[in-house]
């Protein structure tokens, strides 16, 4: 297939995939509960931790079960985020923990130490920290997703989505037209840095006009503060990415799924979502001038 082929093919994908979820976020807004969107939020936490456990060489690390129970857990917790299924816990308890945050970002690299190469055995011990930081990776963020959708309201959450995204489109285009250099060709050999440069500066440039006509936190003055907000979500989307990517090169496989077509799978789609929700947590008391 040539190269326009593969991004016509792509583009029709992703237009097709940007329909569904236009279709579930507007289910949601005219919710009170929000409860298409925890429903939602579960099911690909699910499905995430699934294709995480079912993933290449992952299959050796024999960590099936405590990512498939974190999927579980993932799933059941945003049931009853969304008033789904009977609380679970307490109100105080569930604001206190979705904040603190930085288990996310401490777990992952832990991860990334832990996963060996080759296939000499692995301890018990390894493969159970392997197992809670790839879970905190994808589970936390999903089992979040309620709660952030709850802080900031349905045109700010959307906005933060598009944000999420935004920046891997503006990418994939200015790298696949004048992308010549590639600073990651060992994880994801696609980048570019005409492409990483255009993600962060449309994503910027987006987050500062959806600010500007009120569609996100109307109430933060501070360009500055809009501009680092912006530039925080474009890094952790970017991160996200790669660090996904990452994840598949030690894995031996191309695509996390084949749910979605030339998309990928569960983890290909929503790759970025996985540190831009958990920064956006933190962040969004600089834009809204609160916490």
């Amino acid at each position: 297939m040539s190269k326009k082929a593969k991004i016509i093919r792509r583009t029709v994908w992703g237009g097709g995939l940007a329909l569904a979820l236009g279709l579930a976020l507007w289910a949601t807004g005219e919710s009170e509960s929000g409860a298409p969107l925890a429903a939602i939020a579960g099911a690909f936490g699910l499905l995430g931790c699934y294709e995480l456990a079912s993933m290449g060489a992952l299959r050796g690390f024999r960590i099936q079960t405590p990512l498939l129970a974190a999927g579980v857990i993932t799933l059941l917790v945003s049931l009853e985020a969304g008033g789904l299924l009977p609380s679970l816990l307490e109100q105080p308890i569930r604001d206190n923990v979705s904040p603190h945050l930085a288990l996310v970002l401490l777990g992952v690299p832990a991860t990334l130490a832990l996963l060996p190469r080759g296939p000499s055995p692995i301890p018990l011990p390894i493969r159970l920290v392997a197992a809670a930081g790839l879970s905190l990776w994808v589970g936390y963020a999903f089992g979040c997703m309620h709660h952030l959708w709850s802080i900031v309201g349905q045109s700010a959450f959307v906005c933060l989505l598009i944000l999420s995204k935004i920046g891997d489109i503006a990418g994939y285009y200015v790298g696949s037209a004048i992308g010549k250099s590639h600073p990651f060709r060992g994880i994801s050999p696609g980048k570019t840095t005409a492409g990483c440069v255009a993600s962060l500066l449309v994503t910027i440039a987006a987050t500062v006009g959806m600010q500007r006509v009120g569609w996100m936190a109307p109430q933060a003055d501070a360009l500055w503060a809009v501009v680092v907000f912006g530039a925080a979500i474009n890094v952790a989307a970017q991160a996200g990415d790669l660090f996904e990517s990452w994840i598949k090169r030690r894995s031996g496989v191309k695509d996390s799924g084949t749910w979605f077509g030339p998309s990928g799978g569960v983890l290909d789609l929503v790759d970025s979502l996985l540190f831009t929700i958990p920064v956006a947590l933190i962040a969004w008391p600089l834009l809204t001038g609160t916490g």
